[in-house]
């Protein structure tokens, strides 16, 4: 198996990477990271107060960064760095399941 794909166009042969497909076993649970993945949850409901016009957006800011400081204050250094590297493209309970199944 090859590790670029080929997709024919009208232009010719677009070669990229093959995509990875992540684990699809459940990560390992524990009180901590359980802890975790609830803050992820909370700041992805969060954005839910945000739809509120004016206090909304400004509530919704404070809880987001409130659950952002105890997920910074659970996970271990590295773990936070690839949850922060996950969390660009996913929301953050997503983000937080591929942690755990990555690290």
């Amino acid at each position: 198996m090859t590790d670029k794909l080929e997709i024919p166009t009208p232009f010719g042969l677009i070669n990229v990477p093959f995509p990875k497909i992540p684990s699809l076993e459940s990560p390992k649970m524990d009180e901590r990271r359980s802890k975790a993945l609830g803050h992820a949850v909370g700041e992805d409901l969060s954005m839910i107060i945000a739809l509120v016009p004016l206090v909304g957006d400004i509530v919704a800011d404070v809880l987001e960064d409130l659950h952002a400081s105890e997920i910074k204050k659970v996970l271990s250094p590295s773990e936070f760095d690839t949850y922060m590297e996950n969390n660009k493209v996913a929301p953050s309970a997503i983000a937080m399941l591929r942690t755990f199944s990555e690290v």
